[in-house]
């Protein structure tokens, strides 16, 4: 009588770590898509808040307050598309003065990390945003 020896062969284990590996691969590219899409969100939120305390300042104090837009990337590329335009443009040196009572150009922001985009309206009486449009 001949006794084998009770295990896996080495084929078998090379196909095993290749599966193991291949599955680790599309979960980590999961996980990567999430945290973009988490600094897309995280971004809008705080220009948002940055909006909407300039517009309280504003105000409160009766004195038109200035954003720079460059501030607002943190994180994601930030284009602008000011009033009776068509395209968004960078946001570099650019400003947008939000006054009391709201009177400011219609503007809307669009934030970008690779194929994942946020594009957003901001509202000129309340300094937050609207017509939030998502592709995450």
């Amino acid at each position: 009588m001949q006794r084998t020896a009770a295990g896996f062969t080495l084929l078998e284990m090379i196909v095993v770590l290749a599966i193991a590996a291949l599955v680790i691969g599309i979960g980590a590219s999961a996980v990567q898509r999430l945290t973009e899409d988490h600094v897309l969100r995280q971004t809008t939120q705080e220009a948002e808040r940055v909006f909407m305390q300039a517009m309280t300042r504003a105000l409160a104090t009766t004195q038109p307050q200035s954003v720079n837009l460059e501030s607002l990337n943190r994180g994601a590329r930030l284009t602008v598309r000011r009033a009776g335009r068509d395209e968004f443009v960078a946001t570099t040196g650019q400003r947008v003065v939000l006054r009391p009572g709201g009177l400011c150009e219609p503007l809307t922001l669009l934030w970008q990390q690779g194929d994942a985009w946020i594009r957003a309206t901001l509202d000129p009486l309340t300094g937050a945003l609207n017509d939030v449009e998502e592709n995450l």
